[in-house]
């Protein structure tokens, strides 16, 4: 057994120049060796320490051991990186063992410092390693090191590959030997950097497993338990899977036919809400068209929001003699069933009991853990990604909201300290002054403007019926009945309002018009800004939330509600390429237009959720961790939770719609976010295993010459724009049409 000096540990990797990046400023990073020690001569592999050593710490002779063991430890002075002249190198399969050529020992580390920046971790309470590669996008790569305890949060660990000798010289010495390649290829990365060879070192010491779920995340010697969590395909799969019988034609033309129709009808002056309301009530719609609209079950949907009504009347208008040539058309593709299940197995998308538990969320973020982020001058520690997985996978305690909403909808940049957002909001607070004052001393424009006297009345009347029920806008007993058998009298506008708190409602509303006169006030919008105002309790920083807020969701409520359309479009082929069964249980009853789900979307389900829950769903969309689009996982999530229910036990439009309509108030958020995001997860293997499919199939008939092979022409299986779309993470923006003398209120 080999004596180790005292008080000296075994160096068996180490790699110079890796940072911490405390802050945006590169002043503040604090620059280190990443190591891994073997403490005592009778250790074992678990219990071996991963160590970051900031240089500061180090005696100049552990330094001068660390840099040499960088340049020479892993290789010797003389040997070629991973050629075949370094045979002692090598192991029975002719790849390098990564293990020490030469003995160098330094101070056993510290697992924790109050002093500086230095921690460890041993192998036996590392739960999982994170790993960026380097890439075009990432100048440094990086590693995130998970221990088994949750509270002992470690910082992120950033491989400077410009400034490390040993990395430089690998680099070299790889391309000598034509090999310029990682050994640990992850997200398609796979070209060498500096966390490239810790890992290849640590697989001598632990096992490290990848995840199916989350590329790039190892679990370390994992147990069956741990498995489960992230490795979803050694799931027990004995129930029946879904039919993966998948479809690639999703009817475009009838779509875009379709709404050129819609668009054309919303751009005439006279098509407005009243008329297509006045066409509703005077039954002057097609007979089988008027039925549909005045079922109960629609009724329910339309009442909550006049959009619905124009939405569904020029939906019905066009579509019946349509989606009886689409249902024609639509008959599933035997390639995707076919490929899914040869390489994902069958019954891949359903997700079972153990498998949505094991994924569950964690507990919400207090304040402390919060604080946690930011460094003393409040400028944040981690990477803006880092604290996103947290909101998206924790989300937030009500006394964290306050500040960290602005942050999560850009009110304020993440790279700011605490002094200088404090100086943004003296700016903000200016410039909203400015808004509120122009509408305010413009008296003529409020007696005489037609415009604003409808936006007046609108705002009115839906700040009457918003969230009234929550004490922070409620009105005593008294008040409220006066209230409700006040009429809006624009010529006597002394007091809309007993409750002061709509009364800032009213007037953010109304400054919201001055920053964007083309839209406007539309119903619905009331019911974004109100959870807003509960969290801040303060004018100006709720006005600013909601713009922020409303850049993404301006497209919810443009006109031509060509908006809401993508969305429905999108979902109904989400529904269509992960729950084939369940799509065509609602083709069959006429319900597969997914209507139910108009209202949840164009306010991001406020009235199906309490509004406590409301918040927390808001924040986790706001992430944007995964898609911009998130909020259609939500809803995929909803359908895949009741889908055997609803295959099983309903047979009938108005069953299936009344089914949906009564899950308000009853949807569990917590549940259904896992199973959005295992859905999203699921989606994204799907939509990669048919590009790589795609691909082989384009380059085999590059080959031999011919445009298809006996599946036909791969183009034809690639996925649609739209699903595709759900793949990015860039927030949609889709701002309404400049308003002129022609265009309708409303």
């Amino acid at each position: 057994m080999t004596k180790f000096p005292p008080g000296k540990g075994q160096v068996l990797y180490a790699k110079s120049k890796v940072y911490l990046h405390l802050t945006s400023s590169k002043k503040d990073n604090v620059c280190g060796f990443l190591t891994i020690i073997k403490p005592f001569p009778t250790s074992t592999n678990e219990e071996l320490i991963i160590a970051f050593i900031p240089e500061t710490d180090l005696s100049p002779t552990d330094r001068e051991a660390l840099v040499y063991f960088d340049l020479y430890g892993l290789d010797g002075e003389k040997f070629d990186f991973y050629s075949s002249a370094s045979n002692d190198t090598m192991d029975s399969q002719g790849h390098n063992s990564n293990k020490p050529k030469v003995k160098k020992f330094i101070d056993r580390p510290k697992l924790s410092s109050i002093s500086s920046y230095a921690f460890g971790v041993s192998i036996n309470q590392l739960y999982s390693i994170q790993v960026r590669p380097k890439t075009s996008n990432l100048w440094e790569g990086s590693i995130v090191l998970h221990p088994k305890h949750e509270g002992d949060r470690l910082p992120s660990l950033f491989f400077h590959d410009d400034e490390s000798p040993g990395t430089k010289r690998e680099q070299q010495l790889k391309r000598k030997t034509f090999n310029p390649f990682s050994d640990n290829s992850i997200n398609g990365n796979s070209l060498y950097w500096g966390g490239d060879r810790f890992l290849s070192c640590l697989r001598n010491y632990a096992d490290l497993k990848e995840s199916t779920l989350e590329s790039g995340m190892f679990l370390v010697n994992c147990t069956g338990e741990d498995a489960l969590n992230f490795v979803p395909n050694i799931l027990d799969q004995s129930e029946n899977g879904a039919n993966l019988d998948l479809r690639s034609n999703f009817n475009h033309f009838l779509n875009s036919a379709k709404w050129k129709v819609l668009t054309g009808l919303a751009s005439i002056t006279g098509f407005t809400k009243n008329n297509i309301n006045k066409a509703i009530d005077n039954k002057l719609l097609p007979q089988t068209i008027q039925q549909f609209i005045e079922r109960p079950e629609i009724r329910q949907i339309t009442d909550e929001f006049d959009s619905a009504n124009i939405y569904l009347a020029k939906w019905a208008l066009n579509v019946q003699e349509e989606a009886e040539r689409n249902r024609k058309m639509i008959i599933g593709n035997g390639y995707y069933k076919e490929l899914i299940s040869a390489e994902l197995g069958d019954g891949f998308v359903e997700l079972t009991p153990l498998e949505v538990s094991k994924a569950a969320r964690k507990e919400p973020i207090n304040k402390e853990k919060w604080d946690s982020f930011f460094d003393s001058n409040g400028c944040l520690q981690y990477t803006v990604d880092e604290v996103l997985e947290q909101v998206f996978h924790c989300g937030l305690e009500m006394g964290v909201r306050e500040e960290a909403w602005p942050l999560l909808l850009g009110v304020y940049p993440w790279d700011t300290t605490a002094n200088e957002r404090k100086q943004l909001r003296k700016t903000l607070e200016n410039n909203y002054a400015e808004y509120k004052n122009n509408w305010m001393a413009d008296l003529t424009k409020q007696k005489n403007d037609a415009f604003w006297k409808d936006q007046k009345a609108r705002i009115y009347k839906d700040l009457k019926r918003t969230d009234r029920d929550i004490e922070l806008f409620a009105a005593s007993k008294e008040e409220q009945e006066e209230d409700d058998a006040l009429e809006y009298d624009d010529e006597n506008d002394t007091s809309l309002f007993y409750n002061k708190n709509l009364v800032v409602l009213r007037d953010i509303l109304f400054s919201y018009n001055e920053i964007n006169y083309n839209l406007g006030y539309v119903q619905g919008m009331s019911d974004l800004l109100s959870p807003l105002y509960f969290v801040f309790r303060d004018e100006t920083m709720t006005f600013w939330a909601f713009q922020r807020f409303m850049e993404r969701m301006e497209r919810n409520f443009v006109r031509d509600l060509s908006g809401m359309k993508t969305q429905m479009v999108t979902l109904t082929e989400l529904v269509q390429f992960m729950l084939p069964d369940l799509y065509i249980h609602l083709e069959k009853y006429d319900a597969n237009n997914l209507f139910f789900f108009f209202r949840m979307l164009l306010v991001w389900f406020k009235r199906e959720v309490s509004f406590y829950d409301t918040m927390e769903l808001w924040e986790v969309m706001w992430t944007d961790y995964y898609s911009s689009q998130f909020i259609l996982f939500f809803a995929l999530a909803i359908l895949q939770k009741h889908s055997k229910i609803i295959i099983q036990t309903l047979k009938g439009f108005d069953g299936i719609l009344r089914y949906i309509n009564d899950l308000s108030g009853s949807l569990d958020i917590g549940d259904l976010l896992t199973r959005a995001e295992l859905l999203f997860i699921k989606f994204k293997q799907m939509v990669e295993l048919i590009d790589r499919n795609a691909t082989k199939l384009q380059s085999q008939n590059t080959t031999n010459g011919s445009p298809e092979n006996s599946n036909g022409n791969p183009l034809k299986h690639t996925v649609s724009t739209e699903l595709r779309g759900l793949l990015s993470r860039e927030i949609i923006i889709q701002k309404e049409e400049t308003r002129t003398s022609e265009t309708p209120f409303g």
